[in-house]
């Protein structure tokens, strides 16, 4: 269930008439009915997570509830929407109950934005109303003793009963017809006559005295402002810009608050009604406060006009939301629109196909279908991704002049290590050749020898082993 707020607060305060309220509520709801004002609106309620919070069981909380939506600070409504036909639950919580102007201008207000079809209360269960009647008998019940044991007069012991001082003379009661030597009552006065009823006088409240370090964060944003809001500031700081900044400083940083003062300034149009010859600015401390205060329009806490905090990444809900208010708005019954007859519908303002900025009206929408900031965009797109391409094709060509000489320098040294190992290798054989020719004649030389000394010495053939 997705949490609404009937009356927007500013501060998670119960007033007193609800702390009082003990005919509706017990300890219990009140707490409850606490921890869910002190929410945000788009809070997701999960009864179960709140009970482990605290302490209770997975359903302690489920009585406490009841009591609250029987009593009417809680209102919870069933909407069906119009894209899918589905249907999810939002509960709109009030610090004090419900009127029944205030319930039918919520409903109306809900049927008016976009993609509602339907929206219904859901009335509280029969186990909540049983459970509220019993709360009220058992408080009616407590009351109603406590009444009558004050009714009881006690006669204060050593005291004459017509001293005037005891309980029944103070309030006028006659008690001639009680015990014996009591006085009569004494006769009435006459009233006194009322005053005229004074005019109640309106307090001042004094202002609250800022930290040292609130003090600093404020003055840090006010410097944000810019030069020609400044001039047009008061000399003071209006307690309603104070209480402003205050607020947003409880959900961001300075820093924050400063890059958001600079992006509305320009982009809500305030720089161009400043400059001469614009529009010019109404009410200075008004856009001061529009240019500080966190933004209604998102329930995402961490969203910054459109944009996640922590993410950087664009918001969707606020993308879904700017897709709600494309979708045309169907015409009342009884109204001439697109697919009813009578009077043509009055002509519609063309819109940028990129950011949907609406034109002028009366201005025909360009042939791109582009406003000025968009065309001028993509034509910077469009010469940047130019330069890109041309940044690459001039990389592609360097790359494959180097794949050249390097495969280059490749064959080069394989062709010099091929002669090379060539060149080792006719070495080689020559070596060998050299070698083979040695042997023979190494061989051919002793052949020779053997022979001279065979026919030179016969006589020792016999001794010779290679006779």
């Amino acid at each position: 269930m997705r949490k609404r707020s009937g009356r927007p607060p500013r501060f998670a305060a119960v007033p007193n008439e609800t702390v009082d309220d003990a005919d509706s509520l017990d300890l219990q709801a009140l707490g409850l009915l606490t921890v869910v004002l002190r929410h945000r609106d788009g809070y997701e309620i999960t009864l179960h997570e709140i009970a482990e919070k605290y302490g209770y069981a997975r359903d302690g909380l489920a009585g406490a509830w009841g009591l609250l939506q029987v009593a009417r600070y809680i209102i919870k409504v069933r909407i069906q929407w119009a894209g899918d036909n589905q249907w999810s639950t939002e509960v709109v919580v009030y610090d004090t109950p419900a009127t029944d102007d205030e319930v039918k201008e919520l409903l109306e207000s809900i049927a008016s934005e976009p993609n509602v079809r339907t929206v219904k209360v859901e009335p509280p269960t029969k186990s909540a109303r049983e459970r509220a009647a019993k709360h009220l008998a058992k408080v009616e019940a407590k009351r109603k003793k406590k009444r009558e044991r004050r009714k009881l007069d006690f006669e204060v012991p050593g005291q004459a009963a017509d001293s005037g001082r005891g309980r029944g003379a103070r309030r006028g009661e006659d008690r001639g017809s009680g015990a014996a030597g009591s006085a009569a009552a004494a006769p009435a006065k006459p009233p006194r006559k009322s005053a005229a009823p004074k005019k109640p006088t309106k307090k001042k409240e004094p202002g609250r005295r800022l930290t040292q370090s609130e003090a600093a964060a404020v003055k840090r944003v006010e410097a944000a402002f810019p030069e020609q809001l400044r001039a047009l500031l008061p000399s003071y700081r209006p307690p309603v810009l104070r209480d402003a900044i205050l607020d947003a400083l409880d959900s961001r940083t300075a820093d924050v608050l400063v890059e958001r003062v600079k992006r509305r300034w320009w982009k809500h149009g305030y720089e161009e009604a400043a400059m001469p010859g614009g529009k010019g600015i109404g009410s200075a401390i008004g856009v001061a406060v529009a240019l500080v205060r966190p933004s209604t329009d998102c329930p995402e806490p961490m969203c910054e006009d459109g944009v996640i905090l922590d993410s950087g990444a664009a918001c969707r809900t606020c993308e879904q939301r700017k897709e709600d208010r494309k979708r045309p708005v169907p015409a009342p019954r009884g109204e001439p629109g697109e697919d009813q007859g009578g009077s043509a519908p009055a002509p519609r303002r063309w819109k940028c196909r990129t950011c949907h900025t609406p034109g002028k009206t009366g201005v025909e929408a360009p042939e791109d279908g582009l406003c000025g900031p968009c065309r001028k965009e993509e034509q910077e797109a469009h010469e940047a991704a130019a330069r890109l391409q041309e940044n690459l094709r001039r990389a592609e060509a360097e790359r494959e002049r180097l794949a050249r000489e390097r495969w280059n320098e490749l064959l080069e040294d394989a062709y010099h290590e091929h002669a090379e190992r060539e060149r080792e290798a006719a070495e080689e054989r020559e070596r060998q050749k050299a070698a083979e020719r040695k042997r023979l004649t190494d061989a051919e030389e002793q052949r020779r020898l053997q022979e001279q000394i065979a026919r030179e010495n016969p006589e020792l053939l016999a001794y010779s082993q290679t006779a």
